[in-house]
C-alpha cells in the first residue's frame, strides 16, 4: 500500500503494476486486491471494540471492501457477534453485509412507465 501511495516503485519500474508483476509475480488485479485487504484490516484494527479477531482469509473481507470505514467496522463487529465471538465464516460476513445493505437502501418511489427527471 505504501509502495503504491508514495510511488516508491518509480526508481526501478514505470508503473506499480509492472513492479508488482516483476517483484512479487502478482498481476494488476491481484495486487490491488491485496492492497484493498490491507486497507480493510488497518481500518478494523482502528476500531477499539475489535481486539484480536481479524479476518484470516480473503473471502472474509471481500464483501466489506467497498463499504465505508465505519460500515466495515460495524459489519465485522456484527459478524463476530453472530459467530459467537470467533472469526466469522465468509457466509456470515456476506449475510451481515446483505442485511445492512437492505437496511440502508433508498426505496424506489416510482412506477414502471412513469416519467421522471434524473
Amino acid at each position: 500500500m505504501e509502495l503504491r501511495e508514495r510511488r516508491l516503485y518509480r526508481s526501478t519500474h514505470k508503473t506499480f503494476d509492472e513492479y508488482c508483476l516483476d517483484r512479487f509475480g502478482y498481476n494488476r488485479s491481484r495486487s490491488y486486491q491485496l492492497v484493498d485487504a490491507a486497507i480493510v484490516v488497518d481500518n478494523l484494527q482502528k476500531c477499539p471494540q475489535i481486539v484480536d479477531i481479524l479476518p484470516t482469509a480473503e473471502g472474509q473481507f471481500k464483501p466489506i471492501i467497498k463499504l465505508e470505514p465505519h460500515e466495515q467496522q460495524e459489519v465485522w463487529l456484527k459478524a463476530v457477534e453472530v459467530a459467537g465471538g470467533k472469526v466469522p465464516t465468509v457466509r456470515i460476513v456476506k449475510d451481515v453485509v446483505q442485511r445492512i445493505m437492505e437496511r440502508t437502501q433508498v426505496p424506489n418511489i416510482y412506477q414502471i412507465g412513469e416519467v421522471c427527471q434524473i
